[in-house]
């Protein structure tokens, strides 16, 4: 039990060193951030500003954006999910991408649900990944806040059984989503409550079982809010024992 629990926690160390690291390399070349897609702030970091909803996302330059990549929903749900940037690892051997989308009033039924960010993200990650088999939850929906805007993440995996000549393998899944807008603190409880008007989300997958330790350099900005990582530690730790074991 005591090895464990030290493996744990120099792993979780190791990933809070990165971070911090990471989080230094913006403040210092991150001066005057540039906000076209897939701009470089500095060799190891680049950004992707949203105009429409002024939300700024820095991620690890090993990821170069692409034309196109899996759709994050099917059928009629395709036209209510925006993507707004896709990108693919460059690093050679690794299969790790991301999507990053909104879901807005276009269609209130699918916002609404996914206002129930837990269910949502479990119902989701699941439909994103039977296109290669029978999925399974490896991180039930975690709650957590992202500069004051409520969110959440779930993460599955599936196995693609192994063909002739070749061995099975297993790719991970990570949906995570937040609030796009949060209501101002009311002095009366009788004044309405604003509205959500949308959810962004973050579709992260690999075929790297170290996906924990992957997502810890992708960081968000609401407007003019401080830095926040898409997943805090608290998260990436619960996802690293589960990965583990």
């Amino acid at each position: 039990m005591g090895t464990e629990m030290n493996g744990e926690s120099a792993s979780v160390q190791a990933i809070a060193c990165r971070f911090l690291c990471f989080v230094l390399a913006l403040f210092v070349y991150g001066a005057d951030l540039s906000c076209a897609t897939g701009q470089a702030v500095s060799n190891t970091i680049k950004s992707f500003h949203d105009d429409a909803l002024n939300i700024t996302y820095f991620y690890s330059a090993d990821f170069v954006p692409a034309s196109s990549g899996t759709p994050v929903a099917l059928g009629d749900e395709s036209k209510c999910i925006k993507p707004t940037l896709f990108a693919n690892s460059v690093t050679v051997g690794d299969k790790s991408s991301f999507t990053l989308s909104v879901i807005d009033n276009t269609c209130p039924e699918l916002l609404h649900r996914a206002t129930e960010l837990g269910p949502f993200t479990r119902e989701r990650v699941l439909v994103q990944l039977k296109q290669y088999g029978e999925p399974k939850i490896i991180q039930s929906p975690v709650l957590y806040t992202i500069a004051g805007h409520p969110a959440a993440i779930t993460v599955a995996s599936v196995v693609i059984p192994a063909s002739p000549g070749k061995v099975a393998q297993t790719i991970y899944a990570a949906k995570a989503c937040a609030l796009g807008n949060i209501s101002a603190k009311s002095h009366k409880k009788s004044d309405p409550t604003e509205p959500v008007t949308h959810v962004v989300c973050i579709d992260f997958t690999t075929q790297d079982s170290g996906l924990p330790t992957q997502m810890f350099s992708f960081i968000i900005q609401f407007d003019n809010a401080p830095l926040e990582p898409f997943f805090p530690g608290n998260v990436i730790r619960s996802l690293d024992t589960t990965a583990r074991r």
